[in-house]
């Protein structure tokens, strides 16, 4: 086996003496995100010169600084910064022994801060030099206080994020961690009279997992900023640091103060709601999926029986009116053109409207003409579907059996028809969604957006289908699932997906359990679970059929059982099957502002929705559920 090639190319024992700090000086901010471009112009010109060693040095700097930092994820605090068609750009584990020494004798040989942050950083993550770490979270809080002005802030909150992490590793009661605390919270409180709308928004929710500031004090500069900008009619800013305040009252135990803010977080997205439904540009749509929203907050907040179902009468009239408004997405059956459309699809939209595209620019799969699928080619094609047949796993074991159509009547041949559907759906028609469209689409946002969790929590929070307390599990999953991490994301969101459904059911009055003989009440399996005539009425047939050709049937993909009982290897969990699920768990997270729609139009799927709540049901919410 070949040794790895160094991706520094030039001598590294010849690297004293060559300025690496006075390109950066015209970046227009002072952080790694923009020094590929003045380290590329400084190679260029070196290369002209004829100056070799120097021309390297500077490549080989912009590898460094074109590691895309992934802060969420401290396991994996790089990633590539771009990835498409099984390729991707270099991460610190590419680098070799000898390179690894080369970024070691750069970092003495820098005075900027960001730059010697990361290079430090590099360092800590390939070696665990402590030195070296404890240098490059001194370096990332000087980068970070740095950047906290107007138009950089957004950076600042990343450098924060790390430097404070870093910190932490080497204690807590240490004065490197004392320091970038103080830093960040300084920084907090003067963001409070930023020009920038989510300044301060942002560092608090920066500060508040890492357990520092003073709650009480910080929650009073919340409710300051949250009341002005309701004042001035910017219910968005007013939401979030409402938002804001609820979790600072939270971190200091009081409860009505946080169920206060809580309560105008919720009544600030109505208004935000109302105001999509009307004026220049309304959006009947969007304003149902907001009021949606909104509903499920004021719920969780604790408000009353009647102002929920005041506000649901209005998000009813609105769904009623904004299905003129519902376009489909179609391209050709070519795989190559589907990739294209799928791409071309989310490109140029910002986030929260890519991953609505994502979530929902490929139809759900209609059961009934699966089924009817099945029997048209068992007329065309006749000695297919004659014999019977075993599924075999990976070791040949027999999982399950379909029977021949030609020989069953009335139940068993339904039962028949639907295990053939399953079977096609998985091997041909999720498939084609997931390497068509699904993956294209999802490339393509992590290329244009690169989420993180901040981008993703507006997803998880007061979401209906996510029981309190498993909102972190849904963030990381989904995350891990638009990283492309799907052994994370797979064994995250599968398991959840059965408890989610029950959440559910008993939230509309569904009883879940089994009263044994013994007085045990164990509640039902997911296969039960969709034995519920409730289950298919809440989230309709077509979901109702993909959910189970993914989790549970044997002639689908089975996933949920052999995840729970370990079969499933890393390979698979980036499989069509392991795709599959992540994307419908992303749709149903996505879906609830269409809660009535197939109750109310005969059941007739649309290109957005296959979920719908029952009216009668849902004005009351599981009584353990809290904000």
């Amino acid at each position: 086996m070949s040794a790895p090639e160094n991706v520094f190319k030039g001598d590294a024992t010849q690297l004293a003496g060559i300025d690496i700090d006075s390109p950066l000086a015209v970046a227009k901010a002072p952080t790694c995100e923009y020094f590929l471009e003045p380290l590329g112009k400084a190679a260029k010109e070196a290369e002209e010169k004829n100056e070799a060693q120097k021309a390297q040095v500077y490549r080989f700097l912009q590898v460094i600084v074109g590691f895309h930092p992934s802060f969420d994820t401290p396991s994996q605090p790089f990633v590539p910064m771009w990835q498409m068609e099984g390729k991707r750009s270099l991460i610190p584990s590419d680098l070799t022994v000898a390179d690894i020494e080369v970024v070691r004798v750069l970092a003495k040989q820098t005075a900027n801060p960001a730059l010697r942050g990361r290079l430090h950083d590099v360092l800590w993550e390939l070696t665990k030099d402590h030195v070296a770490g404890a240098e490059a979270a001194a370096c990332y809080t000087a980068e970070a206080e740095a950047l906290d002005v107007a138009g950089d802030w957004t950076f600042a909150v990343t450098s924060f994020k790390r430097a404070l992490f870093l910190a932490s590793k080497f204690g807590r009661s240490k004065p490197l961690f004392d320091g970038a605390a103080k830093t960040a919270i300084a920084a907090a409180k003067r963001a409070s009279t930023s020009t920038d709308a989510f300044h301060c928004c942002q560092l608090m929710r920066l500060i508040l997992p890492v357990g520092i500031g003073e709650p009480t004090e910080l929650a009073a500069i919340a409710f300051s900023i949250a009341a002005a900008a309701q004042a001035s009619g910017d219910v968005r800013k007013a939401k979030a640091y409402w938002e804001v305040e609820a979790d600072w009252h939270s971190r200091a135990k009081d409860a009505a103060a946080e169920q206060k803010a809580r309560l105008a977080a919720a009544e600030a997205a109505v208004t935000e709601a109302e105001n999509r439904a009307q004026g220049k540009g309304a959006s009947f749509v969007a304003a149902a999926s907001l009021m949606g929203k909104a509903i499920e907050e004021l719920r969780q907040a604790g408000a009353t029986k009647e102002r929920i179902t005041a506000l649901r009468q209005r998000m009813n009239e609105w769904q009623e009116r904004s299905l003129a408004e519902f376009q489909t997405f179609s391209t050709g059956t070519d795989i190559s053109s589907f990739v294209t459309g799928a791409r071309d699809h989310v490109k140029g939209s910002d986030f929260p409207t890519a991953v609505l595209k994502l979530a929902f620019g490929w139809d759900l799969s209609d059961p009934k003409k699966a089924k009817e699928e099945v029997g048209e080619n068992a007329k065309q094609a006749p000695l297919t579907y004659l014999m019977s047949a075993a599924l075999v796993d990976q070791r040949g074991r027999t999982t399950a059996r379909k029977e021949g159509l030609f020989s069953l009547k009335g139940e068993a041949l339904e039962t028949a028809l639907e295990a053939e559907a399953f079977s096609r759906a998985s091997q041909s028609h999720w498939p084609l969604r997931v390497d068509g469209f699904i993956e294209p689409a999802r490339q393509q946002i992590l290329n244009d957006h690169k989420p993180n969790y901040g981008d993703l929590l507006p997803i998880v929070r007061n979401n209906w289908f996510i029981p309190p307390g498993h909102e972190g599990i849904f963030l990381r999953g989904l995350h891990a699932g638009f990283h492309g991490d799907f052994v994370v994301a797979t064994h995250l969101l599968t398991p959840q997906i059965e408890n989610s459904l029950r959440y559910v059911l008993e939230s509309q009055g569904v009883d879940v359990s089994i009263l044994n003989s013994d007085g045990t009440q164990p509640v039902k399996m997911l296969g039960g679970v969709f034995g519920f005539p409730e289950t298919k009425q809440i989230f309709g047939e077509p979901l109702c059929f993909e959910l189970r050709g993914c989790l549970i049937e044997k002639t689908g993909y089975d996933f949920r059982n052999r995840v729970a009982h370990g079969f499933v290897h890393e390979g698979e969990c980036y499989s069509h099957a392991g795709v599959t699920v992540w994307w419908l768990v992303l749709r149903i997270c996505l879906t609830p502002i269409f809660q009535q729609f197939a109750e109310r139009h005969g059941g007739e799927p649309t290109a957005a929705l296959n979920l719908n709540m029952p009216a009668d049901k849902t004005e009351e919410r599981d009584s353990r559920k809290t904000s």
